[in-house]
């Protein structure tokens, strides 16, 4: 017996009263089936319902050959008259943002011809895929023109058109499909085969943005939000936006300057900071003598001036070991023009746990261990 699908005869339908058809005990609990549902199953894009049956949270709801599975941890009589209730929250969320998904690929279709290959409704954004790649100015023109559509409010239509309305309509579908076609309709924006939950109007879902983009498979991936995640979305920029100008006592209109200006101060400052230190290297390299092993310490900015010290230090030494940091982690530069210094860093990682790599020339990498100990090392090789 199929599942009656009261989230199809009204998507705002937010609990439940219905007799269970069947309980089967499955990996997480048991997968309960009633006669009708207002449960939507994950599918069409969509992620699965949240919400409480017979008092028991809902972890999962799946449709399987027309019947949907409710899992619950414990199990339920069958034949027992129980009441589910959805996560409205949650739902409308997602019916906001896969609404707004059928408005942006329509309007990808209809202006640029690009195709609607992917479709992932995650928690934080919604991902879009399209077979064409498009300039930002397009990307843009999308999110204008959705804005648009939902300023109208338009009512979005669901219908089941016959086989021969069917071969009239110029609809988008990712796959080939067969029986009974549900097309979801946003007036002059979309027509496109779909079973998902939608809002009743455009106006709904309050407002889209595009967050980003990406190249996906030659075409391109777009980064969305809609609705109450675009607004919280906006909220928490506006407040950066606020406390940045706060910081850098600038107009919220000017914080961009003012960071570049920062930046350029900042690089210009590292730039001295690097020329200082390359001389300070020099200065300890010159005045340490010639000998067979060379093992020193030195808190050095980054792992290029480290390799730079070791190669000076090269010219009076068979094997050279610097060490940056403290006994929480060091970076370490083995290197050497006579030696094999893979061969040294496998005695080394023998002694000590460490990480590292390269060549027989220079391995370099990191160790957590105290410095006696170290020096201790080299000392027995």
């Amino acid at each position: 017996m199929k599942t009656e699908m009261a989230y199809y005869r009204n998507g705002y339908q937010k609990s439940i009263e219905a007799k269970v058809i069947d309980c089967i005990k499955s990996k997480k609990g048991y997968d309960i089936q009633l006669e009708d549902t207002c449960f939507y199953p994950e599918g069409g894009g969509q992620p699965a319902d949240k919400g409480i049956l017979d008092g028991q949270e809902v972890c999962n709801v799946q449709e399987k050959d027309g019947i949907i599975y409710h899992t619950v941890k414990n199990s339920i009589a069958i034949g027992t008259i129980i009441k589910g209730e959805i996560d409205w929250e949650y739902r409308f969320d997602f019916m906001q943002n896969h609404t707004a998904e059928h408005i942006v690929s329509g309007l990808a279709y209809r202006k640029y011809g690009a195709h609607n290959v992917g479709f992932h409704m995650g928690k934080e954004f919604i991902t879009l895929d399209f077979d064409k790649k498009l300039s930002q100015e397009e990307v843009t023109t999308l999110e204008l023109c959705t804005n648009e559509a939902i300023i109208q409010n338009k009512a979005i239509n669901i219908y089941y058109p016959t086989k021969e309305e069917l071969q009239k309509l110029d609809y988008r579908s990712k796959k080939s499909l067969e029986g009974m076609i549900r097309i979801v309709e946003v007036p002059e924006y979309d027509i496109c085969a779909c079973c998902g939950i939608h809002t009743k109007t455009t106006g709904e879902i309050g407002c889209v943005k595009i967050l980003s983009t990406d190249h996906y498979k030659g075409g391109i991936r777009l980064y969305m939000i809609a609705g109450k995640r675009a607004f919280y979305d906006y909220d928490e920029k506006s407040k950066n936006a606020d406390s940045i100008s706060h910081l850098l006592s600038v107009p919220v209109k000017d914080i961009v300057k003012a960071v570049e200006k920062l930046k350029k101060e900042k690089d210009t400052l590292q730039w001295q900071i690097n020329l200082l230190e390359k001389e300070k290297l020099e200065q300890i390299a010159s005045n340490i003598k010639e000998n067979k092993t060379i093992v020193l310490f030195e808190n050095v900015s980054n792992t290029k001036a480290l390799q730079h010290f070791a190669s000076m230090l090269c010219q009076k030494a068979e094997v050279v070991a610097v060490f940056s940091g403290d006994e929480t982690g060091y970076r370490y530069i083995l290197m050497s023009q006579k030696k094999d210094m893979q061969a040294l860093k496998q005695q080394l990682s023998e002694k000590f746990a460490c990480n590292g790599g390269g060549s027989k020339e220079m391995v370099q990498g990191k160790i957590q261990v105290k410095k006696e100990d170290i020096m201790d090392f080299f000392k027995e090789i």
